[in-house]
């Protein structure tokens, strides 16, 4: 028993408690290894927020489109070039509810103090560190008809794009849009006029 006791003994002074220097080196190793690790890890992460985005936009016009067959009011988007802002706003009927397009991410909600009552506006803004880069929209005869407001919506000098219509009927503007992400990687986002749909390319380079 009492050789039993010794190597009890013999093994408890055997061990070795771990010393402050040593957790100190393993902690800064693993920061070493994250630091190196990271620009991999960003890489997708960015791509990823960047689809998002465009995910996001994509459905915003979806809703527009919807509005737009259910209440017979022409609504709008507009976007600030090299900002994460846009808008869709419906500018001619007293019937808009606002809150009826709004779903979660939305920033706010803002009546025009430009016009009246019956232009109001929804305002939101794209996943962090991702911008507007370029976009065009052509326009067809009733896109004269529309009462677009200011030329730059609340009088700002903000460069605005020109407006994504979406008419009562399910058509819109033939339009294209283009993201960016901070890392110089591009997603490009495309609305057929005739039917109203919606198509989200690959990201790729802006090199490219």
């Amino acid at each position: 028993m009492a050789a039993v006791g010794r190597g009890f003994s013999a093994a408890g002074r055997g061990r070795r408690a771990v010393t402050l220097l040593e957790l100190l080196l393993t902690l800064s190793l693993l920061v070493a290894l994250m630091a190196l690790a990271w620009p991999a890890l960003d890489g997708p992460l960015a791509r990823q927020r960047l689809r998002s985005a465009a995910d996001q936009v994509r459905a915003r016009w979806g809703q527009a489109r919807v509005q737009a067959m259910s209440t017979g009011q022409t609504y709008l988007f507009r976007c600030v070039v090299n900002s994460d802002r846009y808008t869709i706003e419906c500018r001619s009927g007293p019937e808009f509810v606002a809150d009826a397009i709004d779903v979660e991410g939305t920033e706010g909600f803002a009546e025009d103090s430009d016009d009246s009552a019956d232009t109001q506006k929804s305002e939101y803004t794209l996943p962090e560190k991702v911008t507007f880069v370029a976009g065009e929209a052509s326009q067809d005869a009733r896109a004269q008809t529309v009462d677009y407001g200011t030329d730059s919506p609340g009088g700002s000098e903000e460069d605005w794009s020109e407006p994504i219509l979406f008419y009562p009927d399910g058509t819109t503007s033939t339009a294209r849009l283009v993201l960016r992400n901070q890392r110089d990687y591009c997603i490009e986002l495309s609305l057929r006029g005739l039917t109203g749909a919606t198509r989200v390319g690959d990201t790729y380079a802006a090199e490219e």
